[in-house]
């Protein structure tokens, strides 16, 4: 009984790892309409890191506090520091372009 459970045991194994099976389900891809959406969704987040860098660049370090409140900033930083805000506004601007580009959205136009 335990030399047939360890046969079975050890077939499955390597079965499993020369299929390349992990146990992740495949991904399904986007339809065209689900791609356009989440495309515009990925500008209208660009649109608000840009203002939020412009906002950043053009106010002096003693009047960021009052500019952060006034412009939204979700998700971007929670820094009061100029340098830092920066840093972290440019990071996501960096990823929100990686994902437009993975999903394969039209360039944009400046």
């Amino acid at each position: 009984m335990k030399h047939t459970f360890l046969l079975a045991l050890s077939s499955f194994t390597a079965i499993t790892l020369l299929t390349g099976c992990t146990g992740q389900m495949a991904s399904v891809g986007l339809s065209s309409g689900d791609k356009e959406q989440e495309c515009l969704n990925l500008d209208k987040k660009l649109m608000k890191v840009d203002q939020f860098l412009e906002v950043v660049n053009t106010k002096s370090a003693f009047h960021l506090e009052e500019a952060a409140t006034a412009v939204p900033t979700p998700n971007i930083t929670d820094s009061n520091n100029k340098s830092r805000m920066l840093k972290d506004g440019n990071k996501k601007r960096a990823d929100l372009l990686e994902e437009r580009q993975k999903l394969g959205c039209e360039p944009i136009q400046k």
